[in-house]
């Protein structure tokens, strides 16, 4: 049980990868925060969770919103005392055209993949610095290297800053002891991503560019987090863990 007794928010855990990570970690005996802002998703994951004897509740929270992801940090302090361990999964993607895109676009694509995950951190480190520890691990994407194969500019710039904010808060908080890493999934078959991916055809497409010969699965996600999570992974920060079926290879 790596993670017996240890506090854990999970952002955007109602459902695909989060839901995945969440479940992983409450596995391993963290007593896990679902924060989602939609709250049934919210609360059939903690079910998921109880129903498989691990420790969970439920917090809904728009991330994009600065008052809400504060809120889930006291909510969290007062039920289970500190934050341990924060997974910055929520994200969002609306592709359009560089052309097409409105500022109400960008405020929303920026808001939750990158403002949210920004001030989800600093509530974090505001609790781990007195500890003098703590693991911070955020969801990038191989959009953070790479342009993505469908126009969605304004995604791939909010990935970028999350791969730079990865780097940035793991040099300030490296010298209290706080762990900020990143995964970069390839795709991955979420909801997110099937709204792409809607034929048979176009999923076949994309599974005859990954050099593994298939997309990956939520689950897929799961070891790597845990790993960055875990005390095996304490000299190590700073770092995107591109988890792609070698996708980035080509």
């Amino acid at each position: 049980m790596r993670f017996a007794g240890q506090a854990a928010i999970v952002t955007g855990a109602g459902r695909g990868m989060g839901r995945a990570v969440a479940m992983g970690l409450a596995a391993e005996g963290a007593r896990v925060v679902v924060a989602e802002v939609d709250d049934a998703a919210g609360r059939e994951a903690v079910a998921a969770i109880t129903a498989a004897n691990g420790q969970a509740m439920s917090v809904t929270a728009d991330i994009s919103r600065v008052d809400d992801v504060r809120s889930l940090f006291r909510r969290t302090i007062r039920e289970l005392g500190t934050v341990d361990i924060l997974v910055n999964n929520a994200g969002i993607g609306i592709p359009k055209p560089l052309l097409d895109y409105t500022e109400a676009d960008w405020d929303t694509q920026l808001g939750v993949n990158l403002k949210g995950m920004f001030f989800a951190t600093q509530e974090a480190a505001r609790v781990m610095i007195p500890k003098r520890q703590g693991k911070i691990v955020n969801f990038a994407s191989t959009a953070a290297f790479v342009s993505s194969s469908t126009p969605e500019t304004a995604y791939d710039i909010s990935k970028g800053g999350v791969r730079q904010l990865t780097v940035s808060a793991a040099a300030e908080l490296a010298p209290h002891h706080i762990n900020v890493n990143a995964v970069a999934p390839g795709t991955i078959m979420t909801e997110l991503t099937l709204r792409v991916l809607d034929t048979p055809e176009k999923m076949e497409r994309a599974a005859a560019k990954i050099p593994m010969g298939r997309l990956g699965t939520p689950q897929d996600m799961v070891g790597p987090v845990l790993f960055l999570c875990s005390g095996e992974a304490d000299y190590i920060t700073g770092h995107t863990l591109v988890v792609d079926g070698g996708w980035l290879l080509f």
